[in-house]
């Protein structure tokens, strides 16, 4: 599994970055390879939000990040956000809550 992890800081309108970024994810959504996705925002500064996107494997995200129909989607962006820094993980290890007793 690959895990992409992207910071994102808004510099226009909050609402066309949420559309934009929704129908981007749609599209995602529909790749072969996709597992899941998750927009989180700052609580600390509302402006900067951090996507975190799961594929079966890295090939499945290079692969759909370099369609035309992710290109297409991704440049309506420019002028919305600073221009991101995304990047692939692997996990290492992964810890959840005791059950309880």
């Amino acid at each position: 599994m690959a895990t992409l992890i992207n910071e994102l800081k808004v510099i226009g309108d909050v609402e066309d970055f949420e559309r934009i970024t929704a129908g981007i994810t749609e599209y995602m959504r529909q790749q072969p390879g996709y597992i899941s996705h998750r927009m989180l925002r700052s609580l600390r500064r509302p402006g900067v939000f951090v996507e975190i996107a799961e594929w079966e494997r890295p090939e499945d995200h290079v692969r759909a990040v370099q369609s035309e129909g992710f290109r297409s989607r991704v440049q309506e962006l420019a002028g919305v956000i600073e221009k991101p820094s995304p990047d692939l993980y692997e996990p290492v290890h992964e810890s959840s809550a005791a059950p309880a007793a």
